[in-house]
């Protein structure tokens, strides 16, 4: 059958393992593959060559080009590949973006002249019947979750009702060079073969003001069964040979009983593996039963990721996270208790935030850290508005300007200086820097690290850990001591940051 390109952009600052799976692509991939269609996926962040390999895809006449993008530096990069497609084909190549920046703003989406169709919400059965209708020559007018240019306007159809995941076809692994994104593990020391497995379950019931997985899955969480669930996490554990594995849900820990027998099942069927989850709310973690935590250890949970988000909690009530300072602390030590590593995401910059709450994150974070020594501190992010939000009102009346053109968003950085004070204005310039060297801080005082312990060429591993080893502490002791007022140096290493993007290769226009 004919061809279909599928591509996932680079986000800027991609290596070790931060690079993932096209867990995205490798979803609508699966029911094309199934019905016998040709899928090629070209990974930016893995494919050094993927303009050579893109223009010999498209000398084959697919029948079009789809992109998953995210709000920010994948912009840039999938504006690149759209605009190849269109130069390449003169045109006749169909471009259809589709993820979470697109599905939120489709229309000023399509305002780009490189882009023609896009998949609002999941794609997963849109992306099917849309490829069919390009084939065929078909009106898109009666597929549901797509907007689309008709001539001179831009149109879009009904959305489409959620997903049933339990419908959900395996995961098309061969699709892609597997052993490309298996690497040492960010968290557990002993998994020298992790891969990001995907999600067990989609969605998230609550109702935190920066997120827009609300927005975009109406709060709706949708598990996956336990048999389902385990054919999903222990497959390619036999398949690829790993010893560890990370289960992206975003909530994975929300129905206990559902938890409790996946972690009975790896305990039975799962030969040793370890593994660790991003999402877990700590008033969740801290309704489970000792049984219930220590059959979640006994399974090989090594790390599970917290949203602790602020230490003030004024804050957690202003962005409706639902939890408070104490919760989280009291996670840590259960925690500590089982054996069980805690990861914990804080962020700063929010309208209103004064820095003596900022300082009180920070005081969280040294405060978790020196109650459980194995506490892994994730970066402190700057609060980033995004459209869709609960809190973007709140970020307008505080003077946020949505950008007007899909270019304006590639800057929506969310740990970096905001030096022209787009994304947040209610600080001065001042305070712009201060938060932006606390993030920058936290990087380097060990996300950097974690990031380099995941590299396989053990030479470039050993050297880079050796330069930055003094950097991470020093960073670290300045961070802990809350002196992050004159910092210019990291200016430097923002600027030398944003020259990765490599934006000098193209102007948009």
């Amino acid at each position: 059958m004919s061809d279909v390109v599928l591509l996932f952009p680079k986000t800027g600052m991609d290596f070790g393992a931060t690079i993932a799976p096209p867990h995205s692509l490798l979803s609508i991939a699966a029911p094309l593959d199934k019905l016998g269609y040709h899928v090629n996926i070209i990974d930016q962040r893995v494919d050094e060559d993927w303009e050579c390999k893109l223009t010999s895809a498209l000398d084959k006449g697919p029948i079009c080009v789809g992109i998953s993008v995210m709000t920010g530096s994948p912009i840039y990069y999938s504006l690149l590949a759209s605009k190849l497609v269109k130069r390449h084909s003169n045109g006749k190549i169909p471009v259809v973006w589709g993820g979470p920046h697109p599905s939120i703003l489709p229309e000023q989406t399509l305002a780009n002249e490189n882009i023609d169709i896009v998949c609002v919400g999941e794609g997963d059965e849109t992306f099917l019947e849309l490829v069919q209708a390009i084939e065929q020559h078909r009106s898109l007018a009666n597929i549901e979750g797509v907007a689309y240019k008709d001539g001179p306007s831009i149109k879009r159809s009904q959305d489409r009702p959620l997903i049933d995941v339990e419908t959900l076809l395996p995961v098309p692994w061969h699709l892609i060079d597997v052993e490309r994104y298996i690497h040492q593990d960010f968290y557990i020391k002993s998994g020298s073969r992790a891969l990001d497995i995907g999600q067990t379950s989609r969605g998230c019931p609550y109702r935190c003001g920066f997120c827009c997985s609300a927005c975009l899955r109406k709060r709706q969480w949708r598990p996956m069964s336990v048999e389902k669930s385990l054919e999903l996490i222990l497959n390619p554990v036999k398949k690829f040979n790993l010893n560890a594995a990370w289960i992206r849900d975003d909530e994975f820990y929300i129905d206990r009983r559902r938890a409790y027998g996946i972690c009975q099942g790896i305990i039975e069927k799962g030969n040793g593996l370890r593994w660790y989850t991003s999402g877990t709310r700590v008033d969740v973690f801290n309704k489970a039963s000792d049984d219930e935590l220590e059959v979640m250890k006994r399974s090989g949970a090594d790390t599970i990721k917290f949203g602790a988000e602020s230490g003030s909690n004024r804050i957690l009530k202003l962005i409706n996270k639902g939890i408070t300072v104490e919760e989280t602390l009291k996670a840590n030590l259960r925690a500590k208790k089982h054996g069980i590593k805690p990861a914990y995401a804080l962020m700063i910059g929010f309208p209103t935030e004064t820095f003596e709450e900022i300082n009180q994150t920070i005081h969280l974070r040294n405060q978790l850290k020196k109650e459980n020594t194995d506490a892994q501190l994730e970066t402190i992010a700057v609060y980033t508005a995004l459209p869709g939000t609960e809190m973007w009102d709140l970020s307008v009346q505080y003077g946020l300007k949505q950008p007007t053109r899909l270019e304006e968003w590639i800057n929506w950085i969310f740990d970096d200086f905001d030096i022209k004070g787009e994304r947040n204005p209610w600080l001065n310039w001042q305070g712009r820097v201060k938060v932006g060297n606390i993030s920058i801080m936290s990087i380097l005082s060990g996300a950097v690290l974690n990031a380099t312990n995941s590299l396989t060429n053990p030479r470039l591993k050993w050297a880079l850990t050796n330069l930055l080893m003094p950097v991470s502490k020093w960073y670290d002791f300045r961070l802990s001591h809350k002196s992050y007022s004159f910092a210019p140096e990291l200016l430097l290493v923002s600027y030398l940051r944003r020259a990765l993007l490599a934006r000098s290769q193209y102007t948009f226009k």
